[in-house]
């Protein structure tokens, strides 16, 4: 499992990890290990840039949650 795949997953189990995302989603993306291109790609809102990172093309399995300030 991806590092990516991974924080989507904590997010969704996780209540201060979401809270702490939602105040600052890039410091906490990367002080969970992912890459800036991770960040930067979650923060474009590309979602079929998305999908194919995740290796899910249906986005069954994950939604990221972003608020974008930028």
């Amino acid at each position: 499992m991806s590092k990516l795949q991974q924080f989507a997953e904590a997010l969704s189990v996780d209540a201060a990890l979401l809270e702490a995302y939602k105040a600052d989603p890039r410091g906490v993306m990367l002080a969970n290990g992912l890459t800036v291109e991770q960040v930067d790609l979650i923060m474009s809102g590309d979602l079929n840039a998305l999908k194919a990172q995740l290796g899910d093309s249906l986005m069954q399995a994950y939604i990221m949650v972003t608020t974008p300030t930028e």
